[in-house]
């Protein structure tokens, strides 16, 4: 077991406080949570108890939002994880749970321990990132604490963002997108590592990915500063260009299945392709997602309430909560043996798969036919009322 410290149970302080206060280590109550995130009804009955059971599985209230800060500690690593006092630093909120679980079983040491010297040092940086880079943990663990920075900016917080160099490309980017004037500060992990004078950890707005409300207010809201227009509202997300030596799975009918989609109507999208602000215009406004689960299915995080969620193979539970948490109608279809792929830390030969093309029309049809209701109604109470009707009024 790696020896490392967990922070979650530290003092809170007032903010200015945690920010200028003598404790090394204090979290900051920024907004409450408590809010019960119900679990939605399936789209259709699935079969399985342990499918169900993921669907409701666990504590499903949204945490309260806190900032963390630590001082005089060092950063470094592929995914900018803090030692302090040479321990690895682990807290709940700043951090998902299975990072604490990989320090416990020294799981793949090398993605996230660190042994290189200190070369920089700041006064005060926002640390958002852990080792896994994987596009699915990207948007459901670390972009939300961009929301968080933006308020703390609003309410005159700032400090550099530090990245590790070997970050994606689209982590930086999509950082410029949403906060143009972030400092960002890179260092090299393979040779450097940062000293930070306190080290603000935002929080990833859910536990266990049952998600805070101040993160659908801030995807509403920056749904609504894209440019409308455009009929790609039923979304079929491919895996086909994104499968490596690595894929655990691999849907053997996939032409098929895709061909299906796109003659009930739907858009045959891979997000790999797609840059980030063409990613969240489409998902922003789809009335229909579809595809293997996922990282990429997991884009559904932007899609409106009400939007249907078909997904192939298996859910694990964030799918299912990214719907409970939008409020959109989920259904999940298993792979025509009744055996769900699944993935494994350990390594596992690559396991085909096929889904059902009767099984998917048919209770693909249901989604289409819910999504078109819901468009046909949208915005049927919009209309001026008319005047020259008085005696409807109240």
């Amino acid at each position: 077991m790696a020896s490392f410290i967990d922070l979650s149970s530290a003092d809170l302080s007032p903010l200015s406080g945690a920010l200028h206060g003598p404790d090394r280590v204090a979290r900051a109550l920024l907004i409450q949570g408590g809010a019960l995130v119900p679990p939605r009804p399936m789209l259709w009955p699935c079969a399985g108890d342990m499918l169900n059971g993921l669907h409701i599985l666990g504590d499903l209230h949204a945490p309260d939002v806190d900032l963390m800060v630590a001082k005089r500690v060092v950063a470094g690593g592929s995914g900018a994880h803090l030692k302090l006092d040479d321990q690895l630093v682990y807290a709940e909120g700043a951090y998902p749970y299975y990072v604490q679980h990989w320090y416990q079983h020294d799981i793949a040491r090398q993605a996230w321990d660190f042994d290189a010297p200190v070369t920089h040092r700041l006064d005060r940086a926002f640390v958002i990132t852990h080792f896994n880079f994987v596009w699915g943990h990207w948007l459901t663990e670390m972009y939300p604490k961009l929301f968080v920075i933006r308020a703390l900016n609003a309410a005159g917080i700032t400090a550099p963002l530090l990245l590790p160099r070997t970050a994606p490309g689209y982590v930086a980017r999509i950082v410029r997108m949403m906060l143009p004037d972030q400092e960002i500060v890179t260092y090299d992990p393979r040779d450097e590592a940062v000293e930070i004078g306190a080290a603000l950890l935002p929080h990833m707005l859910n536990r266990n990915y049952v998600f805070h409300d101040f993160l659908r207010w801030n995807l509403e809201r920056e749904a609504l500063s894209f440019t409308k227009g455009g009929d790609a509202d039923m979304l079929f997300v491919s895996r086909g260009g994104v499968r490596t030596a690595q894929s655990f799975r691999e849907l053997e009918n996939e032409a098929e299945i895709e061909g299906l989609a796109q003659a009930a109507g739907l858009i045959l999208v891979r997000p790999e392709t797609l840059g980030w602000d063409q990613q969240a215009r489409l998902f922003s406004r789809a009335r229909l997602v579809a595809g293997e689960f996922g990282s990429g299915l997991h884009n559904a995080l932007l899609s409106p309430q009400g939007c249907q969620v078909v997904s192939l193979n298996w859910l694990v539970e964030v799918q299912s909560r990214i719907g409970n948490f939008r409020r959109h109608d989920v259904g999940y279809i298993l792979p025509a043996d009744g055996q769900a792929r699944l993935y494994s830390i350990e390594p596992q030969a690559n396991q085909p798969f096929t889904i059902d093309p009767a099984e998917f029309r048919q209770k693909l049809a249901i989604a289409v036919d819910r999504a078109q209701a819901r468009k046909a109604m949208a915005g049927w109470d919009d209309a001026p009322f008319p005047a020259d009707t008085p005696e409807l009024r109240l």
